[in-house]
């Protein structure tokens, strides 16, 4: 149970607001750190899935799922106006009802990646992937499942047990669930799950366990860490959204594949279904690393008229922003090719502009003479040259901070309604190491790229 803060990078001091009262509050805890639960084990904070908080919960401003993905574990953090957050845990019948109970040919892995897909005032169903499970009767490598788990707004609380629909992997498969999201690739009327397996790509309704499913990006071992990397767009500029997978080993720097739904134009007799609209390597001449990590992580940036462009991960040193419309990609690094930069990326708006700006894990970065103890960085995407971030962020304590911050990124919106009678919502940062997860709140003074960005707790002073 620790408690520590965040070390913010040495910019120039402006707070973007009245700076008596932002001095006045500052040393308040403008980071919360939750701890693991009991039973989590280690990977804490690696799925991290936010959510909207239950209608009939006024107070509440906020809502995370957060799951373990080296032991079954799974938990929802309720945050009211203070950014203070009560724990809901699943219990182990709720684990065993989706495929995660103690028994020990059931596997021992948690769940690897999560998804939202679509309700309101707090309700809808989320996607769970699940790719270590072993069918009863199972042997070798873990087939894998999903599990839709059904949430209900009754008085906040979290029924983990209701309306689960387990959906096993297709014999063919191994490690069914992988990576998880949510779409419409289809051009269905509702959302629909998208998961990844070893050597393939399928897609599920939520009321059907029928997949659509390819395996055109051939077959590809899984890694240790049991993750793929997923995002859904309209990234080919058609209309249509599309899957982008991330295989960072493939073709021996890394790949990531666009895969689209419709009639296959090598195929055109062949009914609609999934395949691989095109493939990139690493770009050309923005650099060409040494090692496969092109495609470990990816997040879609969104565009005008629904398009989106795509930021990979590159690690050991590098993330590239891939431009629909075919312009030169722009390279983002911190120049540490020890440091694993590139292991996670995500869109976060931190000084509530309404612009999101990139967050880039550089998960063994050295902090304070510790080695690999983590750092995230934070760029805008379309000004600067991509090596001078506007903030970093790294777990202060000493004697902690070798718990790899940033395995987890994820943006937490806390409702202003709810949270702060006056401004913006307030957009927080989520950072997930080894052993917890730390929020943190809403940055100021990013209108003059000449200050530093602050944390601001305003709304959330004690």
């Amino acid at each position: 149970m620790r408690r520590t803060i965040l070390a913010f990078s040495a910019l120039a001091l402006a707070a973007g607001c009245d700076p008596g009262d932002f001095n006045s509050v500052l040393d308040k805890a403008p980071v919360q750190y939750i701890s693991a639960p009991d039973g989590f084990g280690s990977n804490v904070g690696r799925t991290l899935l936010p959510l909207a908080p239950p209608a009939d919960k006024p107070k509440m401003a906020a809502r995370l799922l957060f799951a373990g993905t080296d032991k079954p574990s799974l938990a929802v953090a309720d945050f009211d106006g203070n950014g203070k957050a009560q724990i809901q845990t699943a219990s182990s019948d709720d684990l065993g009802a989706l495929g995660l109970g103690a028994d020990q040919s059931q596997g021992q892995g948690g769940i690897s990646s999560a998804a939202w897909l679509s309700g309101a005032g707090g309700t809808g169903t989320i996607l769970l992937g699940i790719p270590d499970f072993v069918p009863p009767q199972g042997q070798g490598t873990p087939a894998g499942r999903v599990a839709f788990l059904k949430l209900v707004g009754d008085a906040g609380k979290i029924d983990f047990e209701s309306a689960q629909i387990p959906a096993d992997g297709p014999v063919t498969e191994d490690h069914f669930g992988l990576a998880v999201a949510s779409g419409r690739v289809t051009q269905a009327a509702a959302d629909e799950a998208i998961v990844v397996s070893d050597n393939g790509v399928h897609v599920l309704g939520v009321t059907t366990t029928t997949a659509v499913s390819t395996t055109c990006m051939g077959f590809l071992p899984t890694p240790a860490d049991l993750r793929r990397s997923l995002a859904v767009a309209d990234f080919l500029a058609g209309g249509n959204q599309e899957i982008a997978v991330g295989l960072p080993v493939k073709g021996g720097t890394g790949q990531v594949f666009k895969v689209q739904y419709g009639i296959n134009p090598a195929t055109p007799t062949a009914p609609a279904g999934l395949f691989c609209a095109s493939k990139q390597g690493v770009p050309n001449p923005v650099g060409n690393p040494a090692v496969g990590g092109f495609g470990t992580a990816l997040v879609a940036v969104p565009r005008g008229a629904g398009q989106a462009d795509l930021v990979v991960g590159a690690p050991p040193d590098r993330a590239y922003l891939l431009y629909s419309d075919g312009r030169t990609p722009k390279m983002f690094t911190n120049g540490d090719p020890m440091s694993e930069f590139g292991q996670r990326v995500a869109l976060i708006d931190i000084d509530g502009d309404g612009i999101e700006e990139l967050a880039v894990t550089a998960l063994q970065a050295n902090v304070a003479g510790t080695q690999k103890a983590g750092k995230v960085y934070f760029y805008k995407l379309d000004t600067g040259d991509g090596t001078t971030p506007i903030a970093v962020v790294n777990d202060s304590n000493p004697i902690a901070n070798t718990g790899f911050f940033g395995i987890g990124l994820a943006e937490l919106e806390f409702n202003s309604s709810r949270a702060c009678a006056k401004g913006k919502d307030a957009h927080v940062p989520v950072v997930g190491d080894d052993m917890g997860i730390f929020t943190f709140f809403r940055f100021a003074g990013a209108a003059d790229p000449t200050k530093s960005i602050l944390p601001d707790p305003r709304c959330f002073a004690q």
